[in-house]
């Protein structure tokens, strides 16, 4: 396996996701196409309504000079219309489509970023046709006067000049919402920014230059610095963020130096597991039944990724019991799985002691030392008077401890010994 599968995805043929896509994509062009013959009816009141506001003199002296031009530029402006008409349906379809292949943080930040591109873009149109614009060819015009020239304009550059600024606007704000986004949501940082930064530069400069008129190197030139360096003034602090922490998750360095995340999924298994205390530098996330539910198996893969965990140490989920498809995508991400096996270890007494439980947690050796695993087990022995150990690389079938007794599996020859100190009965027990 060379990538990461959500527990949701399944073997549907390449062939089915482009039909879907085409399907989505061929009804979203549809209703532009209706909308855009609506706004056409009532296009030429819009265009008179925006000239009146872009006219910087006192008198009209804006014109059509080249009437092919303008028609062009008028049914440019209505199927502008009918695209921003039309976007939350267009961004219906291509969240659903999404959906099935992006992580629970994703599908929040994709969400978001839909709702808020769609109210800074339409905020972003009317910003700079009614208020950016008017102020800056008044500026130009005042240009005009001073030299006593009589200015002439035409209607149709015009507005491809305001639609190219207002795009650019829209793309550059589309940017910067997705690092803003992107950081906040812990997904962006400086391990990953590279991969980022090419991503978001990469789409943002191609739109731009797609739309620019190619007679306007200046405002191409202009524009992109401007655009590459908002982006990067927003992204500053992300883009050199340190790896994410949550959960309580801490760097811990094994006896090499390696530097470790160890994660306690605290699994209740449908209520047949207690809850422990982790040792200290674990963090821990509480589910119900990672085995069972989907939900929970893509949060837990989503909490891997984001926040680098490289060891995954489940309550009392059999490993077995999980999708191979699923722990080969946390092989994927660099996070081994083990288990402590807790919903087996509280059959095999009645009393309802957690000494065995907390006796498995203690002896996690890696990426802990094992001189500090057995420290642990034996303070944990003394504390809760245990007078004989049973120990083996199983827990045997039909096992049953008593008070006094705890179970403890695979210890060193070390630990065994360290335990004869102590006066402590010790007895092997197999199948």
């Amino acid at each position: 396996m060379n990538d990461l599968h959500l527990s949701s995805d399944d073997r549907t043929p390449f062939q089915d996701h482009l039909d879907e896509l085409s399907r989505r994509i061929t009804s979203t062009v549809i209703l532009i196409v209706i909308l855009t013959g609506i706004w056409s009816i009532s296009i030429d009141e819009i265009l008179r309504y925006t000239l009146n506001q872009l006219d910087p003199c006192t008198e009209a002296c804006v014109n059509i000079f080249s009437p092919d031009e303008w028609a062009g530029t008028r049914w440019l402006s209505a199927s502008i219309l009918g695209v921003f008409t039309a976007a939350p349906f267009a961004m219906t379809q291509a969240y659903e489509f999404a959906k099935p292949g992006l992580l629970p943080s994703e599908r929040r930040g994709m969400i978001i970023w839909m709702i808020l591109m769609w109210i800074l873009s339409l905020s972003a149109i009317v910003f700079v046709l009614f208020r950016f614009l008017p102020w800056l060819y008044g500026y130009g015009h005042s240009f005009n006067d001073d030299t006593g020239l009589v200015g002439r304009y035409d209607a149709a550059e015009m507005l491809r000049i305001s639609i190219s600024i207002a795009w650019a606007m829209v793309l550059v704000l589309a940017a910067m919402s997705v690092v803003t986004i992107a950081g906040a949501s812990k997904l962006l940082w400086s391990g990953n920014s590279s991969w980022w930064r090419l991503r978001i530069h990469g789409f943002m400069l191609m739109l731009l230059w797609l739309v620019i008129p190619s007679n306007l190197p200046g405002l191409l030139f202009s524009l992109t610095i401007i655009a590459s360096g908002l982006v990067e003034i927003i992204g500053w602090k992300s883009f050199r963020a340190p790896m994410p922490v949550a959960y309580g998750l801490k760097d811990i360095l094994d006896v090499e130096g390696r530097t470790h995340r160890v994660l306690y999924v605290d699994c209740s298994c449908c209520g047949t597991t207690p809850s422990i205390k982790p040792l200290d530098g674990m963090g821990i996330m509480t589910y119900s039944s990672v085995c069972r539910s989907k939900e929970e198996q893509d949060h837990l893969i989503d909490v891997v990724k984001r926040f680098g965990a490289s060891q995954i140490v489940f309550s009392g989920c059999v490993i077995e019991s999980l999708p191979v498809n699923y722990l080969d995508s946390l092989r994927f991400l660099g996070c081994s799985v083990s288990t402590l096996n807790l919903s087996r270890l509280t059959t095999i007494r009645t009393d309802g002691n957690l000494v065995d439980c907390n006796l498995a947690m203690a002896w996690i050796r890696h990426p802990w030392s094992d001189s500090s695993a057995e420290k642990r087990c034996v303070a944990i022995i003394q504390d809760n008077d245990i007078t004989t150990i049973i120990y083996g690389e199983n827990i045997p079938f039909g096992l049953n401890i008593q008070p006094g007794e705890a179970w403890l599996t695979a210890p060193t020859e070390s630990l065994i010994q360290k335990i004869n100190k102590l006066g402590i009965n010790l007895t092997y027990s197999s199948n």
